[in-house]
């Protein structure tokens, strides 16, 4: 096998934290050390009608060099989470070339928004707020031309033979041929392909890959189905592969769950991670879970109580609703929910099949006449999940992960692949559930949970919590 970085983001990171230093000190410089900037910023001072310069200067100067190294790690770690945002650190997940420029720019520009509402809602008036324009636009200059450095520095080591994966292609005819010219023609992203096999027979895989030392699979079949590419999926599974699969059958993840992707002739050629990466930060995920589940509680155990006196005030019975679900591994756990049926609402479910307005499996109703008025108002902001955050401190959960489903729905799966998505732990959200969540059927939910399984990581979690809020909020998909 050949050598690769173990993590090949690192010299991209390196880049934009010597862009931030770079920035800070020269801004310093110009804010109180430069003739010109001094008498820019002090006309700019007085066409404001604020004397900042002229009162604070030395004060102000002292404070941002004794601060530096606090304020630079701030400014980095804002603007490192934007990024990773923005798919600023993608690696070989997207191999087309991209306008990062414009996206460096509206990162920067976010941040600066991001400081000033801080300093607006603390009524921050010591900083000057020229410093950190300052500080951003060459911040935004820097980094461009770094990571143009680093990009060209990974570039040179690739043709020379370090960081390189060598890639099996399956499938055969004009769509092989292009992935591979396309791939051929791009060395500086250090993919070699070393290999062909048919697209049809996935048990040739294990082979190819120990006689040629492969790290990764382009699967490059479109009119293959899902349940073929599936197939796929368990092999590269089990030999710890990366794999980027080009195919419309997936559109599902890049049209509504808008996950950034290449396309081939308007084809989506999806990145799958390597098992062993989303196996990696377990532990760390499950730590943060636990401290943001316990935070939340404690913040939001008024409201929590609030909510139970409700339901018991306006309708018979608890106001926790306890229900058996399938977790990881197929085991079952209880979840925890508030109540938003009436009770004995489990021994109507037959009479109420034939209402279902899902497809595919699910049991969802945008009209059940079970729901209590209380319990449609929860509903409808998801209010009702909030206890799941119990279950997320008893391990039974995570804050992300495919969304735990009752009995009734697993036993109508009906292609074996479903049952995938039941290998990762259950979460409070997921990616099905901010990209149309009830207007999705259960084969669009299963794709993406599996999508999710190998690719999650935390820039994904952060996405998928962050679009919660939008999708709580807004109510969308939710009854």
């Amino acid at each position: 096998m050949q050598a690769r970085f173990r993590y090949p983001w690192l010299p991209v990171f390196l880049a934009d934290f010597a862009a931030t230093t770079l920035a800070y000190y020269l801004a310093w410089c110009l804010r109180f050390h430069s003739v010109f900037a001094h008498g820019m910023y002090d006309g700019i001072n007085r066409l404001l009608g604020v004397d900042r310069l002229g009162s604070m200067g030395w004060e102000l100067e002292l404070f941002y060099l004794a601060g530096a190294p606090r304020i630079i790690l701030l400014l980095t770690a804002t603007l490192v989470v934007i990024y990773a945002l923005r798919h600023l650190y993608a690696g070989r997940r997207l191999l087309q070339p991209r306008m990062v420029a414009w996206e460096v720019i509206g990162t920067n520009v976010t941040a600066l928004l991001l400081f000033y509402a801080y300093f607006y809602l603390r009524r921050n008036t010591f900083h000057p707020r020229s410093f950190f324009a300052t500080l951003m636009i060459l911040n935004t200059g820097f980094t461009i031309l770094f990571r143009a450095g680093a990009d060209r520095w990974l570039a040179w080591l690739r043709t020379r033979g370090m960081d390189r994966i060598r890639a099996i292609v399956a499938g055969s005819g004009e769509w092989a041929d292009r992935v591979t010219a396309l791939i051929t023609a791009a060395p500086h992203h250090g993919i070699e392909v070393v290999g062909r096999i048919p697209a049809d027979v996935p048990g040739a895989l294990p082979e190819a890959v120990r006689r040629t030392g492969a790290g990764m699979l382009l699967l490059v079949e479109p009119q293959l189905p899902v349940s073929g590419i599936m197939e796929w999926l368990d092999k590269t599974r089990d030999l710890d592969l990366e794999t980027k699969v080009l195919s419309n059958a997936l559109n599902v993840v890049v049209d509504q769950a808008g996950i950034p992707s290449d396309r081939i002739r308007g084809i989506p050629f999806l990145h799958f991670d390597a098992p062993s990466r989303a196996a990696h930060g377990y532990w760390i995920k499950r730590g943060i879970s636990l401290l943001l589940a316990l935070a939340l509680m404690l913040v939001m155990s008024p409201l929590l109580a609030v909510i139970a006196l409700f339901i018991r005030l306006t309708s018979r019975g608890p106001a926790l609703y306890v229900q058996d679900r399938i977790g990881a591994d197929g085991e079952f756990f209880r979840m925890y929910k508030f109540r938003t049926m009436v009770l004995g609402a489990d021994e109507q479910q037959e009479a109420v099949e034939p209402l279902n307005d899902s497809v595919g499996g699910l049991f969802k109703i945008r009209r059940d006449p079970r729901v209590t008025p209380v319990g449609r108002l929860l509903r409808r902001f998801s209010l009702d999940e909030l206890p799941q955050l119990i279950n997320v401190v008893r391990g039974e959960m995570a804050l992300v992960g495919p969304r735990p489903l009752p009995r009734r729905d697993v036993e109508r799966f009906h292609e074996p692949w479903h049952y995938s998505r039941q290998e990762g732990l259950p979460g409070l959200t997921c990616l099905w559930q901010v990209s149309g969540r009830s207007e999705l059927g259960l084969h669009d939910m299963c794709v993406l949970d599996l999508y999710y399984l190998r690719n999650q990581n935390w820039i994904l979690d952060l996405q998928i919590l962050l679009r919660t809020i939008g999708v709580v909020l807004f109510a969308r998909g939710a009854y």
